[in-house]
């Protein structure tokens, strides 16, 4: 029987019962799936010599270190969009197959941003929190701005900018400007959207929400210098990756009223710290990392996650839009790739 192997089952992304399910499913397509949970490389290592498909729930480090020492592995499959904790490099080199799930969540992702840009610009988050400790701050603390006059900036203008877009500019008539070098032509001139570089992103809006990867490009692309850049009364609002934001320095922008609002779904370190000076901000809202959930999305990341690796391994197919290091289509010559 063929085996493959979640290895961070604690994770949380899905339920213990959701990968018993899914065990139940691969049993029944002649793969044995065990359900790990390993703490470092070494670990992934020791206990994945015989797996042909290693599934991540969240984001284990899959280095060069982990596949060089794997022989047997074919198949990496992420349960999500991010994998900037795979050496995409390496995967390629040693013949590894990583695999994620694009746009499987877009919408849960836009309703949360939208989520938090209106609790924020609302106040609703703060008044909550006075009211639960018996105050009753009526029309008090910032006055709301008017939605459709705000200029919302998109950092990236992928799968789900693309409906955060849609909820502003046609639901709120709001303006929506983007930074995103990377999107051809031909689908700059399907929206009403106006590209921008980065400064002018960063000058211009009274929202920035982020949807752009995790790179050596973008890691802490908002920094002192960009929080300085920004309007003094602006919003950040991310729901992509938490090291995209250098945190000690949004901290110091907060505090020193560079900006004003921070509505935060991710963090340079997971789960947050109990010290941080974040938890005790009334201007800012935070959610555990959840922007992805949703029944809809759930329902698509297990789905996605059985066909994925069964199509891999049993039937020796992979769609190529579901390949993170697409360079592997050129060498690798085990799986036909459509």
């Amino acid at each position: 029987m063929k085996k493959a192997i979640v290895i961070d089952k604690d994770y949380g992304s899905v339920t213990a019962e959701d990968l018993v399910v899914l065990q139940k499913r691969f049993a029944n397509a002649g793969i044995e799936l065990e359900l790990a949970h390993f703490h470092s490389e070494d670990e992934i290592i020791a206990g994945c010599q015989d797996a042909e498909a290693i599934l991540g729930t969240g984001n284990p480090p899959m280095t060069k270190k982990v596949l060089s020492a794997l022989p047997n592995l074919k198949i990496i499959q992420r349960f999500g969009i991010g994998v900037n904790s795979i050496n995409l490099s390496a995967a390629t080199k040693a013949d590894t197959v990583a695999l994620y799930m694009p746009g499987f969540c877009v919408e849960e992702l836009a309703a949360h941003a939208a989520s938090l840009i209106l609790g924020l610009i609302r106040n609703t988050a703060y008044y909550d929190r006075q009211i639960r400790n018996g105050n009753w701050p009526k029309a008090k603390y910032y006055a709301p701005k008017s939605i459709s006059e705000i200029t919302l900036g998109l950092y990236g203008f992928g799968g789900s900018a693309k409906p955060l877009y849609e909820i502003f500019r046609k639901g709120f008539h709001s303006r929506v400007i983007t930074c995103d070098p990377f999107v051809p032509e031909s689908v700059r001139e399907q929206f009403d959207v106006e590209f921008v570089d980065f400064d002018t992103m960063l000058n211009e809006s009274d929202v920035i929400s982020i949807h752009a990867p995790l790179n050596n490009e973008t890691r802490h692309i908002f920094n002192r210098e960009a929080f300085k850049k920004m309007k003094n009364d602006a919003m950040i609002v991310n729901i992509a990756r938490g090291p995209l934001i250098d945190e000690e320095a949004l901290i110091i922008a907060l505090q020193e009223g560079e900006i004003r609002f921070a509505g935060l779904d991710v963090f340079e370190s997971e789960p947050l710290d109990g010290e941080s000076p974040l938890r005790k901000m009334d201007n800012v809202i935070l959610t555990c990392h959840s922007a992805f959930y949703g029944e809809g999305s759930k329902k698509t990341q297990l789905n996605l996650a059985f066909e994925l690796v069964n199509q891999a391994l049993n039937e020796k197919k992979i769609q190529k839009k579901f390949i993170a290091n697409k360079d592997i289509c050129n060498v690798n010559t085990e799986f036909i790739f459509g």
